[in-house]
Order: C-alpha cells, then structure tokens, then sequence
C-alpha cells in the first residue's frame, strides 16, 4: 500500500503538529543547553589539533575502581610513543562570595576538568599497542581516556566508571557502627550518582561525594531488634527512591543490598555529646604590620573559653571590638539584616599590645567578622568560627511516652548551616533550623519506641538554593539528610543514645548522653 501523501496539514492536526514541535525543539535547546553548559567540563581536554590518527578501544567498557582494562589501539606510526591519559573530575560545592566575604547563599555545584597518567605505550611494527590499566579512584560515569602523540590528542576511547559498595562488619549488638564504603559515585551526572540509603525500606538519608573524589564512607548504628536487617542504596535524584529502576532507562544502574544482623549484647553507646563537639582550632598570630587582631581559638564551639589578642596599635589606646553578626529570618516578611554586635573595650599597654579573655557567644554559628575601633574608625578585622555544639539529652532515658528535649546551640544563618536534620533509629523524621532563634533551637520529641536503647542522629543538610528556579533541581539535596556528613560545607554531625524503660527500669549499660 502507498503512503497517503496529501497537500500541507491544516486544521486540528496542524496545530498538534506545530505544538508538538515547538515543545521539541524547546527540549531540544535544553539538551543543547545543558551540553553547552557542561561543553568545558566534559570536553575541555578533547581537541585534536591535527586531527584523528588510528583506531583505539577499550575492553571492557566499564566496570568499577579497582578492576582492571586494557586500551588496545591500531592503525598508528610504528615505533611512536603515545601517551595514555585518563580524564578527571574535582567537584565542589559552590558558596556565593562577595570581596571575600561568605553571602550565604548556597548556588550548587561546580566541576572542573583534570587528567592523571596512565602510562605510556610504544607502537609495534604492526602500527598496533596495547596498554593493561587499573581504573582510577575518581567520581564514577563516564571518562575520557586520551592517547597523545607529540603532547596532542590523537584519539580517545571511552570508559564508564560503576559505583560499587560494600559493608561492613555484617553483625553486632544495637549501636555497633555499621560502614557502607562506596565508590565510583557520580555525582556529575544528576540523575545517575544521586542515592538514598535505606534501613528496612525506610530512609535514612542521601549520600553525596563532591569534595571525596567520587568515593564515599557512611556511618549509621545497628537499631532495632534482635535478627535480620535490610540495609539498601536506592537510585534517589528526585528527593526520593524511584522504586521503578529496573524499567526505566537507568535499568542497568546498581542498587546494593547488605544484611546487617543484630545480636544479643551490651549496646555500643556514643560517646557523651560534650566530646563529640568539634575541636577548637587554634588561631594564628598575623605577620603584618600595623593594628592587627586574632583570636585563639580561631574557631571553637559556644561556652568555649579563649583570648582576643591585638598588636600593633598606639600605645595606652582604647580599642572597641564587636563582631558581625545576622538577625531575622527567611519565612517572614521582615526578611533579615547584618547587624554589629559589641563584645567589650581595651585598652592598648604601652607596646600597643593587648590580651582580652573571650568566651565564644551563645549566637548565631558560622563565620563572623571581628572588627576594632579606635575613635569610632576601624583599625583591623579578622576572622572567627562559631561551631555547632549538641546539649545533653533531657532526660535521656524514660518509658513510652516520654518527652524528650533535643537541644543545639550555634546553627548559622546560611543556606548551609542554619539547618540539620533529625534520623531516629536510621529513619528520617524531619529538620530544625536556628537562623531567627539566634542558633539556638530545641527539637521536642516523643518517645514511642520499644523498651532498648534507641539512637538519634543529626546530620547537615541544605536548606535551599539562591536560585528559586533551582531549587527543584536534580539532584534534589534540600532538607534532607546528608549521611556523608564530611562532605558538607557545614560538617556537623551528632549521635544521641536515648534508654526506654519498661515497668520502671532504668539502664543498666554504661552512662547515656
């Protein structure tokens, strides 16, 4: 039968055929879009100045870091040496700045181009070489391998990098620290690297690897009861598990399952929460002349005894110092403004010197300005941390039913630090912020768990993105919890032990937090 070929469409059908290829020709400058977005991360490397020389593959084609390939090529100048380089990624999350100083604003994430040798190959009088590698530790998806001659590209061949995962150990009493080291994550791809972690098909959190290379460690304690436990990492780039993997177009990507058993046996208890804060680093003295000022420590958790010191000033001078500070908020109206804070006067000894004790206020975390004044004018700023800190638990045993307070002091004001997220025998529950309560916020919370030890953890997260318009983005990382808390711009994380009594029993294991 011969087609039916009429005259122009009219109508109906011609004005579906025009909708229709309006929305793909706006699909396709989106795909355009985003290649040419990425153009300098994905391509940067791959210009041959003299074009094309011989033919070169890769056997097999992807696999995970650590195993083993070979680049084979033929086609090439005998007796040449080549050149094998393979293609990388440094990833980093991106904080709006502004001369220098942190705006707050969270923007996403960033990529750059790399390369690292993989040796090198001498061509045989065949014109053909072949050249056995072991996959780099990197982020994972696909990479460039470059053969160059001369120090320009001649050809390249293509190598897709898996994300693998294991656990361990396998068994242990509640509160054992259970690790599932991941690698080869991709977290380039917004869609493909992006995973949840889940406990018994429950939410745990996501897993990100942006500053670790692709490669990721996460810590999470055995909860529940005695026996078997699912432990899952689930394809997560839309805020949560899409449970149709299998048959999408990301069928082929791996979803690694591990059984952790609990046993019989004394819990592994947290440490008390006061030694799980964050260790106070020690400030610097500055070399430059003139007034200068520093602080020891440099940052430190709230309540933590130090020093302002100064130099360089006129003698017998009174010097005013006050830090930066923020105040308001971001879900009212009122919005939120800089404000200055006054933290005492000094006086200048007869050397220009002083040494002020200082303790880190009970304020807003994050980083602040320091600034001294003399006569109204500033003279020197520096720089200083104000580090989140966990309170005790109050109480921190009791039975069913029982209300829990869950404190934090020093939350930030920025999209990064002024939020946490709260899991509860590895499930997710939900988050606080502390921007418009001065970084001080208490979580109540009702204990409704079987009598045991339960555990309570708190991660950072990302509260949203300066961009409205990206705040839906892929992956979607806001006000959920990052287990792979190292690689957060604010590296906060706490583990809490609550005991539910029975009957009026009370712990009988070690001291709880």
């Amino acid at each position: 039968m011969k087609p039916n070929i009429a005259g122009p469409l009219t109508g109906p059908t011609a004005r579906r055929g025009r909708l229709l290829g309006a929305v793909l020709a706006l699909l396709l400058a989106a795909i355009v879009g985003t290649a040419a977005a990425q153009g300098n991360l994905v391509t940067a490397q791959a210009t041959f100045p003299n074009g094309l020389k011989g033919e070169v593959q890769v056997a097999p084609a992807n696999g995970i870091v650590g195993s083993q390939a070979v680049l084979s090529g033929k086609g090439f100048d005998a007796g040449t040496t080549l050149d094998i380089v393979w293609g990388t990624f440094a990833g980093q999350w991106k904080l709006e700045h502004v001369d220098g100083e942190y705006t707050g604003n969270f923007l996403g994430r960033s990529f750059d181009t790399g390369e690292r040798s993989l040796g090198t190959a001498t061509v045989g009088a065949d014109g053909g070489f072949s050249v056995p590698f072991t996959v780099p530790e990197g982020f994972g998806g696909n990479h460039d391998i470059y053969v160059r001659e001369a120090g320009d590209n001649v050809n390249k061949a293509g190598y897709r990098v898996d994300m693998n995962a294991s656990m361990t150990p396998d068994s242990g009493p509640v509160g054992t620290n259970i690790t599932v080291h991941v690698t080869g994550i991709d977290d380039i791809n917004n869609i493909v690297g992006w995973y949840a972690l889940t406990y018994d098909n429950a939410i745990t959190g996501f897993m990100t690897a942006m500053t670790t290379h692709g490669s990721a460690d996460i810590v999470i304690p055995a909860a529940g009861r005695v026996g078997k436990h699912l432990i899952e990492l689930r394809n997560a780039p839309f805020d949560a598990p899409y449970l149709a993997l299998q048959s999408s177009p990301y069928g082929y990507l791996p979803e690694p399952q591990f059984t952790f058993t609990v046993t019989d046996g004394d819990p592994v208890l947290p440490a008390p929460i006061g030694d799980q804060d964050p260790k106070a680093v020690a400030g610097t003295e500055p070399t430059a002349s003139g007034p200068q000022i520093w602080t020891d420590p440099a940052s430190a958790g709230v309540f933590t005894a130090g020093h302002v010191y100064g130099k360089g000033f006129a003698p017998d001078t009174k010097v005013d110092l006050a830090y930066s500070a923020m105040s308001g908020s971001r879900v009212t109206m009122e919005g939120y403004s800089s404000t200055t804070v006054p933290v005492d006067s000094v006086t200048t000894d007869a050397t220009g010197s002083f040494t002020l004790p200082f303790q880190v206020p009970d304020a807003l975390g994050g980083e602040h300005r320091l600034q001294a004044q003399v006569g109204g004018e500033v003279v020197a700023t520096t720089h200083f941390t104000i580090d989140s800190i966990g309170l005790p638990l109050d109480p921190a045993q009791g039975p069913f039913g029982t209300h829990i307070d869950l404190h934090v002091k020093g939350l930030g004001w920025t999209q990064t630090t002024n939020i946490f997220a709260v899991v509860i025998d590895n499930v997710y529950l939900g988050y606080g912020c502390g921007f418009s309560t001065n970084g001080d916020v208490v979580i109540p919370i009702t204990a409704s768990w079987a009598p045991g030890w339960h555990f309570i953890d708190l991660y950072p997260s990302f509260y949203r993105n300066k961009d409205y318009s990206a705040v839906d983005e892929q992956p979607f990382l806001y006000r959920q919890a990052v287990l792979t808390w190292r690689d957060h711009p604010h590296q906060m994380h706490l583990r809490y032990a609550f005991y539910v009594t029975d009957d009026g029993t009370v712990a009988s294991s070690r001291s709880v937090n």
